[in-house]
Order: C-alpha cells, then structure tokens, then sequence
C-alpha cells in the first residue's frame, strides 16, 4: 500500500539518503527532492539530477565551496581568488541564469562591475554546515521562477536529526579540524545537537584562517603584471548557524533558523605594482581588504492538514541581508606631456554593495489515491522583495597636489534598484500501471519588476522594467524493468533581466551601457534519457537540446566618434542553443571496491552568427577507483578527470584553453566509529593547468591565472 510521507521529511532527506558513493553498503535506491519539490526516488524523474552527499564532501574533502562540484560533470562552481566563487555553471548556463538557494532561500545575483575595485558573488556559503547539494539540470522555471532557466543549486543545511543518532533525548556533540595546503588555511568546526522532550535544536560555528589560493608553483614570484605567483593575501572566517524546532502537536511543527557568515580576505595586490593603465598614469603600494557578510533569519511552519485541499502545508518567511565591503588602498603618479599632475597620491577607493531582502515560500501536498493510480500534488505560491543598492566613496588620503585630504562619491556604474517576483505553481504527478508509468505535469507563473532609484554615484534615471510569464513542463518515466527506465522532459524557462543586465554604465577604457528595454529570456528545453540499476551496477544516459529566445548578450554596436572608443550594450538576440549528452555509472566490485564513472560534452551557439557560447565547458569525464573496507574502518578514493582544449569562443582572438588531466587521491580511517581521520593529495602529478572559464575573454594564457600544482589536505572529526 502506498504510504505518503510528509513534505517536513522529505525536505529533511534531500540528499541525505544512502548515497551512491557513501562509505557504507551501497544502494542504488536515491532520494532526490529538487526535480519535483518532493521527495522522490531519483529513478522517478524525468530529468537530469545530480546530487553530493555529506559523506560525498567528507570522502572527498571539499573543504571550500569550488570544490564541491568539481567531480560533477556538466557542472562547475566558477572562480575563485580574492573574490571567490562568482557563480554555478550548469550545461553552459551561468550566472543569474542558474539559481542558487540554500535551504528555499534564493540567494543574491552576482554583481560584477567589471573593475576590480568589487565583486559581490553569491558564495557566503560554510561547507561544514551542509546537509547536501541537489543540482537540478535543465529549466526549472516551472518550480523555481525566473533565473532558472539554467537550472536550480539546491543547498540544505544540517537539521539536529543530521548529527543525532538516536530517535529519544540526546546530546551529541562534534568538532572537527583540518588543514588544507593549497591556501595554508586551518579550519575549526565544533557541533552541538539536542534533543529534550519536543524540543531539537542545532549549533555550528566555524572559524578558519589561511592565506591565497596557490597558483602553479612555477609562477614568477615578482613584482608587476608577469607575476606568476597569487597575490599574498590573509583569510579569517567566521560562521554560525543555529537552528530550534519545537513538534507543537502530531499536526504542528515551527522552526527558527539564524546563520551568520563573516570572511575577511586581505590582499597585497603585487600584481599591480607599478601598473600604468595609461601612459604617466602608475600605481605603486596597491593592496585591497574585503569583508563580506551574510545573515539569515527564517521561520518555519509544518502543518499536517490532512483535508480536502492538502495533506500537509509547508511556509516559511525569511530575510536575509548580504553586504560586501571592499576597501582598495592605492599610491599614483601622473605626469602629462612631462609635467606631474599629481605625485605620490593615496586613496581608498570604498566599494560597498548590499542586498536587503524579504522571501516568503508555500507549498502545499495533496496524495490522491485511486484502485489502480495515484496523483502527487503539489502546488503553492513564493515571493520576493529585495532592495539592491551601492555606496562607493573616494577618500584621497594624500592628494597629492598639497590639497587637504578629501572624500567624495565614486562611480557605482549601477542605480539603486528595488526587484520584486511573486509566482504561483502547480504540478501533477500520477503513478500509473502500478507505477511503472510516471507522468509529471506542472505550469507556474511569475510576475517581476525592477524599480532603479539614483544614487550619489549613478545620476541617471530611468524607467522600471516588468514582464511576466508562464512556463510548464511535462515529463514521463517507463519502468520496462529495474534494469532498464527510459524518460523523457519537455520544460520552458524563462529569466528576467538583472539590475545588472538594464541599468550598468561604464566608461572606462571602452563605454558599456544597460539595457532597460530588455526582454526576459525565454528557453524550450528538451531532454531524453534512460537510466538503471542492478544488485552491483547503476547507470543513467541522457542526451539535451535547449533552444533559447532573446537570449541576454553584450554585443558591439559601435565608436565613440570623439574618442575612438568601442561602445559596446546589452541586447536580447534573436537565438542561441546548448545540446550536449551525459553518462554516469558505478560498478560494485569485489572486497569493498567500486568503479565509477562519469562524463559529459556540451555544445552552444549563437545562431544568427554561429559562433559558440563561451561559457559551455569542454568535453569533460570523470573515473573513480574506491575502495571501502566491510566494517567500514578504512578505505580511500582516487579519482582520475579528463577535461578537454576549448579552442572555440566567440571572439576569434580567444586564447585555447588547453587540455588537462588530474589526479587526486584520498583515504579515511576510522579506529574508532565516532573518530574518523582524513588524508588527502591532489593534483598528484603537479600538472600545470587552466580553467577554461579563467581564460574567457583573455588574448593569453598566464601564469598568474594557473591552478595550484601538488597539494594536501588533512582532516580530523570526532563526536560524542
């Protein structure tokens, strides 16, 4: 008989499940929650979904948010360095293109000016306090709005029953250490959880402090722009996270969460030392000090309705304020035509960015049970009000021409901008023939607009840019057999134009303009797959092909007659397409060993002018060789990935990127159940190697742009 389980377990279980690469018996039976907003066998789905357990991130030791993904392929976490990650690439989409939420809270769009006075990226993200990653591939707009057009980065962090292990009153406590060489960087977690009565609560602090992430080692350790070396920097982080849940009654449950997030990144910026960004123009004693912040505070309500209109009913309202702060001390000389302008100037060039927002999500589940079928329903309503907005400030600490010290605003390059999104969804799902026939049905709409305000840094004004939208999907899943399950998606997306995208203004060298006349993007995404499973082997074969309408670009579309300068714009053009194929599989071998396997290629154009899209990654594959003893006492991983030379972008003066391959090697121990200890060594053959989204854009290829060489990491968890 079929027994519905509540949305509150199925939110606790995303990807919490028996994973299929966890230090423990394997099973194939994985629970996925992203795809369909509940909880379902991933084998139930009709599209793509790849998950990274917690054991996944411990196995492997992902002690940063970069390296979470990095054995998924057809996803990558980009960017990394003074500002961190800048954003998820799923199948070629990035940017605000996949949306990132931890815990249902959408989190802030990257800002980047394209100076490098700021950044502001959405990566406040501690990976000690994660549950678990869902990656949802494809158009997810039916479920998730606007900005998932790419695709959905589903995040949860640790609930109290992720750390206790009893169901009756406990205490259990955890710390955990590590070291991890390619940032020199030392990391503390400590872990309480507890259980008394109706009561569960959960804390978590994080401190860490290191310094940059390395480079090759055979970088130039110089001053100026041939510097090889990373910039020296020092790093301190701070990161709490408290959650209570009080079980009202059998039909009630409320829920408090309160996250903290505090990284300091402070840098010598030697790479800049005696940089003329024109000629007489030098800058000498650069060096830069950012601070970015995230707090979070969110309530939550589980009602066990049991009615004619649901079963049960989830809400939550949260705000969270995300700020960054970055102060950019510099020492400059002009001298025009032989006379000096200015000697010897000092500023602090102030970039302070922030986004104060209010979210509100609902969801409703109602199991309609028939002789022979039954239907899934799900369907609510989410809300979002977020006020961007910019406060740069100059302060001449020196002026350099014997004037007093003096501040005044800098250049924001953006407006103020108040963003409001509201959108209500439905979906069906019926299991059919005694569930070997899945059919899911779901239509969503989406309501958004932008109101630009002034600031001290940006004068101009403009109008408020709105649109909505309706999107849908519809999928099926055959279950011909365990061994054999064929299925197949049709999705539309769509994405609303960012504060970014209408409004950035920059003068600079070469003029840049927004847009505020942009059209949202449209996208109709096709996917057909099959995937399977045995007692010592599971696969999954798909193969994509997304079409997408006024797709968001910059383009040239002229020169400044008085200066010669390229003027360059946001446009809506006309078409662009992704289609690509991924495969993944794991083999159970004799004695605790495994295989596993995983690969991914993705092509994309623009279709008026045929060039490719620069943001879809080459030919990617990953092989895993594990090895888990029976008692689960020892055991290790080596994983072995293969990416690809992307020589192909849409300018033709793009550096390739040339291919690589990677070796790391990792292994636990467990003497005894509650203490494990961790070792791990990447980057084994010290290859010298390139991201190709580090090269997007670039003319040549540095050493300064370089991943680390060989490096090493330890680690030690221990609960009581």
């Amino acid at each position: 008989m079929y027994k519905k389980t509540t949305l509150a377990v199925a939110i606790s279980a995303i990807v919490a499940s028996s994973a299929v690469f966890a230090e423990e018996t394997f099973t194939f039976d994985e629970v996925v929650v992203s795809a369909t907003k509940t909880e379902q066998n991933k084998s139930d789905v009709s599209s793509s979904v790849a998950t990274v357990s917690r054991d996944d991130l411990d196995s492997q030791m992902n002690n940063n948010l970069k390296d979470t993904l990095k054995y998924t392929p057809g996803v990558q976490a980009q960017g990394s360095g003074r500002f961190g990650v800048s954003d998820f690439n799923i199948r070629g989409m990035d940017n605000s293109r996949v949306k990132v939420m931890v815990d249902s809270v959408q989190q802030p769009f990257s800002y980047n000016p394209g100076s490098t006075q700021q950044r502001k990226y959405p990566n406040t993200i501690e990976t000690d306090t994660l549950a678990g990653i869902e990656v949802s591939k494809g158009s997810s707009s039916s479920l998730y709005g606007s900005d998932a057009i790419g695709g959905v980065v589903l995040m949860r962090t640790k609930n109290p029953d992720d750390v206790l292990i009893t169901d009756g009153d406990e205490n259990r406590f955890g710390i955990k250490s590590g070291y991890s060489s390619v940032n020199n960087e030392f990391k503390n977690t400590a872990t309480w959880a507890m259980r008394q009565g109706k009561w569960e609560t959960l804390t978590m602090f994080t401190y860490a402090d290191g310094n940059e992430h390395q480079t090759h080692g055979d970088g130039a350790d110089i001053n100026g722009e041939d510097r090889g070396a990373a910039d020296p920097a020092d790093t301190e982080l701070y990161n709490g996270l408290v959650k209570a849940f009080y079980q009202v009654n059998d039909a009630h449950r409320v829920g408090l969460t309160f996250e903290y997030f505090d990284r300091t990144y402070d840098e010598t910026v030697l790479s800049q030392e005696g940089w003329e960004i024109f000629p007489g123009f030098q800058y000498s004693d650069v060096s830069a000090k950012d601070n970015t912040t995230r707090t979070r505070i969110g309530l939550d309500h589980e009602w066990a309705l049991n009615s004619v209109i649901a079963d049960d009913l989830k809400w939550t309202v949260s705000y969270q304020l995300s700020e960054s702060n970055s102060d950019n001390y510099d020492t400059t000389n002009y001298t025009a035509n032989g006379f000096p302008i200015y000697q010897d100037r000092i500023r602090n060039r102030q970039r302070v960015a922030s986004d104060d927002s209010i979210q509100f999500d609902m969801q409703f589940n109602k199991v309609i049970v028939a002789d022979t079928h039954y239907h899934e329903l799900t369907y609510g309503a989410s809300f979002l009000h977020n006020d961007f907005s910019l406060e740069n400030t100059d302060h001449f600490i020196q002026s350099g021409t014997g004037a007093p010290p003096s501040s005044a605003p800098g250049s924001t390059g953006l407006p103020d901008a108040t963003v409001q999104q509201w959108g209500v969804f439905f979906q069906d799902q019926a299991f059919l023939m005694d569930e070997k026939l899945v059919l899911t049905a779901g239509v969503r709409y989406d309501s958004f607009k932008t109101d630009p305000e002034a600031n001290d840094g940006y004068a101009d004004t403009h109008a408020s840019n709105s649109d909505d939208a309706f999107t849908g999907r519809v999928g099926a899943v055959y279950h011909v057999a365990d061994a054999f399950s064929p299925y197949v998606q049709v999705s539309q997306g769509f994405k609303a134009p960012t504060v970014y995208d209408l409004y950035y203004f920059y003068n600079q060298g070469a003029i840049f303009y927004g847009n505020p006349d942009l059209k949202a993007e449209k996208s109709l995404s096709y996917e057909l797959g099959f995937r399977g499973k045995g007692n010592i082997y599971q696969y999954e074969v798909s193969g994509f092909y997304n079409e997408y309408d006024d797709f968001i670009t910059t383009e040239k579309v002229g020169t400044d007659p008085a200066t010669g300068r390229d003027i360059f714009t946001s446009v809506n053009i006309d078409e662009a397409r992704i289609y690509g194929a991924e495969a993944s599989g794991t083999v159970l071998g004799p004695m605790g060993t495994y295989t596993k396997l995983s690969v991914a290629y993705a092509y994309g154009e623009d279709v008026n002018t045929g060039r490719e899209l620069d943001s879809v990654a080459p030919l990617t594959g990953v092989i895993g060789l594990g090895y888990d003893s029976e008692n689960n006492m020892f055991g290790g991983l080596i994983n072995f990935t293969m990416v690809a030379s992307k020589d192909e972008w849409t300018e033709e003066d793009n550096v390739e990127a040339p291919a690589y391959n990677l070796l790391d090697i990792t292994a636990y121990y467990r003497p005894i159940n509650d203490l494990t200890l961790r070792a791990g060594l990447f980057n084994v053959m010290d290859e010298k190697y390139w991201l190709y989204e580090d090269l997007r854009g670039n003319t040549e290829k540095t050493d300064f742009e370089t991943q680390a060489g060989r490096n090493w990491g330890v680690s030690l968890e221990y609960f009581f």
